[in-house]
């Protein structure tokens, strides 16, 4: 009888390669918002987003982990990413702040109009959940982004 094997996937896995050629923030499509617990462990999560000069504007869901985070330690990083939240550039240093229930509408209309399919395929699979929109402001540091 042969012994029963454990998995061989590494504790901690190879952290993907940025690509060859990284890109900013204007040209990505989704950002890795890093959120922090209070312990200080960063949580990563890709989310679309809407620039506004120095500010980027994310949308989420009313009951999500990361607002959490926020309230706590509104400081974030952002990165752009893929839509898995692989990092395609260098972390950016923000704070975030929730915003008011007044700055739902117009946010999603920017989120539409810049990402027609996924932003609306995101507010209808949150409808279907019975989940609120809340929009979230970064304000990013403009000297490295």
């Amino acid at each position: 009888m042969t012994p029963m094997t454990t998995s061989t996937r590494p504790a901690n896995p190879p952290r993907l390669a940025p690509t060859a050629l990284p890109i900013g923030l204007d040209d990505a499509r989704f950002v890795s918002l890093v959120t922090f617990r209070r312990v200080g462990t960063p949580v990563s999560t890709p989310v679309l987003f809407v620039r506004d000069g120095g500010r980027l504007f994310v949308r989420t869901a009313h009951d999500a982990g990361k607002l959490k985070r926020i309230r706590h330690t509104p400081a974030v990083l952002v990165i752009p990413s893929d839509s898995r939240g692989r990092w395609l550039g260098d972390p950016v240093a923000g704070q975030a702040r929730i915003l008011a229930d007044q700055a739902v509408v117009p946010t999603l209309r920017r989120l539409h109009a810049k990402h027609p399919v996924a932003a609306r395929l995101f507010s209808a699979i949150r409808r279907l959940r019975g989940q609120r929109n809340v929009i979230v402001e970064i304000l990013i540091d403009e000297s490295v982004a």
